[in-house]
Formats: structure tokens, sequence, C-alpha cells
């Protein structure tokens, strides 16, 4: 048992469908999503080291303790947990931008400018007192779906600057439009009106999707997943490599700023499933308990428009229960006492914030500094 960390690349094209139907019919369009939501990474994954070591009815049959310690059953999951599903870009990881920015485009260029936190009195839908502002009038883009290099990130979030280097869905991947008609197998002949187009992706620049998984077997005897819509399949690689955002220097001043100001924001780098839509479980309408039991304030935050999670449950053969899901990038702004300082800090590297899914990858979370 160790930690790994895991590059997906697609042998060829690649699609994830989400909420729609996939059956073909009359005009029927497929956009499908990206990046993949990392339950369907982490599904892929748990499925290939089952197929490896036993047919799927002895998994059916929990005989196997090894394969059952490790993916469990069909009913339960087993020791095997994925911390965060990313992208990589020029074989450097990629962050993505925190809405907590304003995203301006000059000269066809993105450009982002942070957002300044401010007390003030006006009422507001979340009335604590702490709004986030911008100094900047220029009608702004949307900041969902851009992402960063990992060294630039790091870089513009611990100073709070503005960043001039974004990258964007169509740096990674080139989107490949296929038509064509269902077929009748037993006919031998095209369906009528069941005409269909679908949107397929491709990686550029060497992009991959990237998983980190703190607790793991060895995979290594299995080169290829199935993943995506039609089980199309993936090389897999794998590195015994450990998620580590801050180093030492940069630890420590974090941990000067919010000693400073009292106040750090905690920036998910994946979607979360929170009970209350856009805020957790335990938020009480003033506090918010995190995973290591501290209860800070919250004083505002930067939450995207949370989208339905769902999916179809194959053991009870019925649709699963549906969630909201907030998206990667979304930012809580909390108050740190200066004797719970130490304690956050120990959560900066990452730690798993969601409600629902925090073994297959959902809510992974890093705390950064608050510029007031």
């Amino acid at each position: 048992m160790s930690a790994h960390t895991f590059y997906l690349k697609p042998v060829d094209t690649f699609f994830f469908k989400g909420q729609q139907i996939s059956e073909a019919g009359n005009d029927n369009n497929m956009f499908g999503i990206f990046p993949p939501r990392p339950n369907t990474v982490y599904g892929a994954l748990r499925s290939a080291y089952i197929h490896e070591h036993i047919p799927f009815y002895e998994f059916e049959q929990e005989t196997n303790l090894e394969v059952k310690k490790w993916m469990g059953t069909p009913r339960s999951l087993g020791d095997f947990r994925v911390t965060y599903c990313g992208l990589t870009y020029e074989n450097d990881l990629l962050f993505p931008l925190p809405l907590d920015y304003q995203v301006i485009e000059k000269d066809e260029k993105l450009q982002a400018y942070p957002l300044q936190l401010v007390c003030d009195d006006m009422p507001s839908s979340h009335n604590t007192g702490w709004l986030l502002t911008s100094k900047i009038k220029e009608k702004s883009k949307s900041s969902t779906n851009l992402f960063m290099k990992r060294n630039d990130w790091k870089r513009n979030i611990l100073s709070t600057s503005p960043v001039d280097h974004l990258y964007k869905l169509t740096d990674l991947v080139t989107f490949e439009n296929k038509t064509g008609i269902a077929l009748d197998y037993e006919k031998r002949t095209s369906k009528s009106s069941y005409f269909y187009q679908m949107n397929y992706l491709r990686f550029l620049n060497d992009s991959s999707l990237y998983v980190y998984s703190p607790i793991s077997p060895d995979f290594d005897n299995i080169h290829l997943v199935r993943l995506g819509g039609e089980n199309r399949p993936w090389i897999l690689e794998q590195k015994e490599e450990t998620f580590k955002l801050w180093n030492k220097d940069e630890l420590n001043i974090l941990k000067q700023k919010i000693l400073q100001s009292g106040i750090a924001k905690i920036i998910l780098l994946s979607p979360a499933i929170w009970e209350n839509g856009s805020r957790p479980k335990s938020y009480d309408g003033n506090t918010v308990i995190l995973p290591n039991g501290m209860k800070v304030k919250l004083l505002t935050a930067a939450i995207g428009r949370p989208t339905l999670y769902g999916g179809w449950d194959i053991v009870h053969h019925r649709p699963k229960k549906r969630y909201y899901m907030v998206p990667e990038g979304s930012v809580l702004y909390v108050h740190v006492h200066k004797d719970q300082v130490d304690n956050m800090i120990e959560l900066a590297n990452g730690f798993s914030f969601s409600d629902y899914g925090n073994q297959e990858g959902f809510g992974f979370a890093v705390v950064a500094p608050v510029k007031h």
C-alpha cells in the first residue's frame, strides 16, 4: 500500500456524456462534458483493477479477499481512494482559476484580476459585512473552465496578483464532429429517423488526465483502462509520486499572511457535492466545520453555479439520488483565530471537503492567503 499518481492518455478520440440521453434519435446532438467527473475516473480505475485480477462474476461473489479489500463489493467501496483528479498540459499540472478573479479580454487575450475583500455594512444575500468587489469596470468574461500551470498558479495565488497567462479548454482539446445513423443489427440496415451528431475530443500538446491516490494497490500490470463513452481505451501510466502544493518556505509565507490578516481562503481544485447546494452540510448560517474538526466563521464566498450530479445505480437498476455539485475553482473565505493557524496550515497542501464522494476524488481543496 502506497501513494500513486496515475496519468491517463486516450488511444484515440474520446467523450464523456453528462445528463443527456445517449440514445440516437431524430436530430439528436450530444456535446458531452469535459473535464470528466472524478467518480467517472475512479470507477474506470476500479473496474480495470477488478478485471485484471478476477472475472466480474467472482467479484459479485466476494470470494477474492485481496480484490475485496481494495475495491470492495458491488454495494460498497474498498480501501482504494482517489484524492484528486485533474489535468496536465505540456507535462505540467494544471489548476483551475479561482472564481474570485475577474476575467477581462484585452486584445483577444484573457487576463484575470483578483477581487478585493472589503468589510461593508451594505445588505447582501450573505450579510456578514464582508464583500468581494472589483475596481475594474470593464465587461467581464466567465471565470469557468480556465486553467493555470501549477507554478504560475502558486505564484499568483500566494502574492494575490493579476494573472496574464490562462489556458482555455480549446488549448487542451480539439473537437471532432461525428455524424451517423443508428443501425438495426437484426436487419443489418440503418434505422429510419435515427440521425445523430456527437462531438468527440482529442488531446493537444501532450495533455492527459491526472489522478492522485494516497491509498492504492499496485496498478503496474494494468496498461489500459476503459474510460468514458463507448468504453474507449486509455493508456495508464503509474508513478510513485505524492501530491504536494506548497513547499516549506511557501508554507511559512502562507502562515505569516494568515496571522497578519486573520483570514484564509479555501479553494476547491475539484468539484464538491455539498448537501446544502452551494454550502457544506456543516455550515450553520455562520460557521463551517472543516474535516479536521476546526470551526471557522464563513465571511463570504465565490461559488460557481451548481450543476446536477446523478447517474445510474447498476446494482439496484434505478437512477441515483441527485445532488447539486459546485464547480472546481469555488472559493470560501474564513476567519482564522491565531490559535487555529497551525491547524489551518496542516490542511494547506490538500484535504477532502465534500459531503459525498470524498473517496472518489470530489471536493479536493487547498488553503491560500488573503490580501486584506
